[in-house]
C-alpha cells in the first residue's frame, strides 16, 4: 500500500491525518449531494417554481454572506479538528430532522427555507475549518496535490451522490436520502476521533472579533493577486456558479427525464471536476495564477452558454461535464494561490473570504430564477455565461499591462 501512496497523484495519501480525511468525507459528502438532490426535487414537486428554486437556494447560500467572516476568525481561533466535530454534528442532526418531516409528511416549503439557512451556517464554519486543517497535515510543495485529491473526492461525490439521489427518489422517495445522508456522517466523525494531531496551541493576543475580521480584509485588499483571485470568484458566484439550482427545470421542461435523467444532469459536472482535480494533482509543474484562473472561466462560460442552448440529453451531458472541469479548475488553482500566499495565522480570515463567494450565490439563485420566469431560462443561462466570459476577459486585460505582486509563483509539485 506505501508504494501506492508513492505514486506522483496520490503522494500526499503518504499523511495519515490527510488520508483519514479524504476517506471520511468522501461519504459524508456523497450524502450531502443526495441531499442536495433530494432538496430540489423536493421543492420543484412542491411548487413547479424557478423562483422558488432560487429562494432556496439563497436561504441555503446567504450564510456565506452572513457569518463568513466569523467563521474564518473560528477557523483562526479554536481547534479546527473540534471545530468539524461540532459541525458535522450539527449536520448530521438536520438530515435527521429533514428525514422526518419528509417521512411524516408535514413538510412545507417555509421549513425547506429554514432548514436550508441553518445547514449554510454549519457548512460555512465547517468548510473554512476543513480547508485550513489540510494546510497543516501536507507540507507546502505537496499542497497543490493535496488540494487536488480533495476536490477530486468531492467531486466524485458529486457523481456518486446525485446518481445514488435520483435512484433512490425514483424507487424508495425523497426521504431515503435524507436518512441515508444523515447516516453517512457516521464515517467522518470517526475518523475526525482516529486522526493523531499535536495539542492546538491558543493564540497569544487578545484582541477582539471585530479586529480579527478587519486584520483580515486588511490583508486581502493589499495584495493585488489574492484580491483579483477573490474577485473573479465572486463574479462567477453571482452569474454562474448556481446553475445546478436550476437543472430540474431542464430536466423536466426541456429534456423531458425523470428523475433518474435529472440525478444524471447533477453527476455531470461530478465527472468533469473530478477528472480536472486529479489533472492537477498528476501534474508535475504548474504555475498557479491569475492567467490560469482566467482561462479557466472562459472555458465554464463557454460550457455553460452551450449547455443553455442544448435540446439533446446526451449533449447535455457533456457540456455540463465541460462546466464541472473548468468551475473546479478555477477553485482548486484559486484555492492553492491563496493558501500558498497567506500566512498561517491569517489563512483561515482570508480563507473564508473566498469562500464568501458561495454567499452570493444566494443573490445569483434569485436573479437567474426571476430572469428565468421573464425570458426563460436558456437565455438566462446564455446572458450569464456573457458575464462571465467579459469579467474573465478584462482582467486578462488588466493582468497583461503590468506585474503583479510576488505573492504566488510557479508551485512545482513533486514526484
Amino acid at each position: 500500500m506505501q508504494s501506492l501512496w508513492n505514486f506522483r497523484t496520490l503522494r500526499s495519501l503518504r499523511h495519515r491525518n490527510f488520508r483519514l480525511l479524504l476517506e471520511g468525507a468522501l461519504i459524508s459528502s456523497s450524502g450531502d449531494f443526495m441531499q442536495n438532490v433530494a432538496q430540489s426535487w423536493l421543492v420543484w414537486e412542491l411548487t413547479r417554481s424557478p423562483v422558488a428554486l432560487g429562494l432556496i437556494a439563497f436561504f441555503d447560500t446567504l450564510p456565506r454572506l452572513l457569518v463568513g467572516a466569523v467563521g474564518g476568525v473560528i477557523a483562526d481561533r479554536f481547534d479546527r479538528r473540534r471545530v468539524l466535530f461540532i459541525t458535522q454534528g450539527l449536520a448530521m442532526s438536520q438530515a435527521i430532522i429533514y428525514w422526518l418531516a419528509v417521512e411524516f409528511d408535514f413538510i412545507q416549503f417555509w421549513h425547506i427555507a429554514v432548514l436550508a439557512f441553518f445547514l449554510g451556517v454549519v457548512h460555512t464554519i465547517n468548510q473554512t475549518a476543513r480547508q485550513s486543517l489540510v494546510n497543516s497535515l501536507v507540507p507546502k510543495e505537496e499542497l497543490l496535490n493535496a488540494i487536488g485529491l480533495q476536490s477530486s473526492v468531492f467531486n466524485f461525490s458529486k457523481i456518486l451522490g446525485p446518481s445514488a439521489g435520483g435512484v433512490i427518489i425514483a424507487f424508495i422517495g425523497v426521504a431515503g436520502c435524507f436518512l441515508i445522508n444523515a447516516l453517512s456522517f457516521v464515517a467522518l466523525l470517526f475518523n475526525l476521533y482516529l486522526m493523531e494531531l499535536p495539542p492546538w496551541e491558543k493564540r497569544r493576543d487578545t484582541q477582539g472579533l471585530w479586529e480579527d475580521i478587519k486584520e483580515g480584509f486588511s490583508y486581502v485588499r493589499n495584495n493585488r493577486r489574492i484580491l483579483y483571485i477573490v474577485g473573479i470568484s465572486y463574479v462567477v458566484a453571482v452569474f454562474g456558479a448556481p446553475y445546478n439550482r436550476f437543472l430540474p427545470m431542464f430536466a423536466t421542461n426541456i429534456l423531458q427525464v425523470g428523475p433518474t435523467g435529472f440525478g444524471l444532469l447533477m453527476a455531470a459536472p461530478g465527472l468533469g471536476a473530478t477528472v480536472a482535480a486529479l489533472t492537477l494533482a498528476t501534474v508535475k509543474r504548474l504555475r498557479v495564477g491569475v492567467h490560469a484562473i482566467c482561462y479557466c472561466v472562459l472555458g465554464f462560460a463557454f460550457s455553460l452558454t452551450l449547455f443553455a442552448f442544448s435540446h439533446s440529453f446526451v449533449w447535455s451531458l457533456i457540456f455540463l461535464v465541460m462546466v464541472g472541469f473548468s468551475q473546479i479548475a478555477e477553485r482548486a488553482l484559486s484555492n492553492t494561490a491563496i493558501q500558498i500566499a497567506t500566512p498561517t495565522n491569517l489563512l483561515g480570515r482570508v480563507l473564508s473570504l473566498f469562500f464568501m463567494d458561495r454567499g452570493l450565490w444566494s443573490l445569483g439563485s434569485v436573479l437567474i430564477g426571476t430572469s428565468a420566469a421573464a425570458i426563460g431560462i436558456d437565455w438566462s443561462f446564455g446572458v450569464c455565461g456573457a458575464v462571465c466570459a467579459i469579467a474573465a476577459a478584462g482582467l486578462l486585460y488588466v493582468t497583461r499591462r503590468g506585474p503583479l505582486s510576488p505573492a504566488t509563483g510557479a508551485v512545482a509539485s513533486r514526484a
